[in-house]
C-alpha cells in the first residue's frame, strides 16, 4: 500500500470505527427483530400444536382424554399412543389415589418378562427399541422429577 492509503486511514480512523458501529447496530437490530419474529412464530405453532392434539383427541370421544395428550406436550413428550395411554392410565390412578407400589429390592426392568423370540431364547425377543407400557411410564415419571 502507498503512503497516502496508509495515512488516510490513520487519519480517518475515527471515522471508520464509527461507521462499523454503526454497521453493526443496524446488523444486531435487524438479528432482534428476526429473533423477535421466529419467537411469535413458535408460539404461534405451539399454540396450533396443543389445538391439533385437542381436536385429535376429542375426535374419538372416551377414547383418548385430551388433557393427557396436552400434558404430554407440554411435558416436551411425543404425543404417541403409547405415552397417552401411559399418562391416562397414571392419572386414573392418581385420581383414585392408589398409586403402583413398587416391589421392595426389585427394580423396574426385572419386573417384565421376556418375550421369547422365533428360536424360544430370551435374548432374542425384543429389540432393545421397543419399550413396554411399564417402561414407559416409568421413563414418564423420571422425566418428570
Amino acid at each position: 500500500m502507498s503512503n497516502q492509503v496508509v495515512s488516510w486511514i490513520q487519519d480517518h480512523s475515527v471515522l471508520i470505527l464509527a461507521g462499523l458501529a454503526v454497521v453493526e447496530g443496524i446488523i444486531c437490530v435487524s438479528l432482534l427483530r428476526m429473533a423477535r419474529h421466529a419467537r411469535y412464530e413458535m408460539k404461534a405453532a405451539q399454540a396450533a400444536a396443543i389445538e391439533a392434539a385437542r381436536a385429535a383427541a376429542l375426535a374419538a370421544p372416551g377414547a383418548i382424554d385430551p388433557e393427557a395428550v396436552l400434558a404430554l406436550l407440554r411435558q416436551g413428550h411425543a404425543p404417541t399412543l403409547d405415552n397417552v395411554y401411559a399418562m391416562m392410565r397414571r392419572r386414573d390412578a392418581e385420581s383414585v389415589d392408589r398409586a403402583p407400589t413398587p416391589t421392595p429390592g426389585v427394580p423396574v426392568a426385572a419386573k417384565a418378562k421376556p418375550v421369547a423370540g422365533s428360536n424360544g431364547s430370551p435374548a432374542a425377543a425384543t429389540p432393545a427399541t421397543t419399550l413396554t407400557s411399564a417402561e414407559v411410564e416409568e421413563r414418564l415419571r423420571q422425566y418428570e422429577r
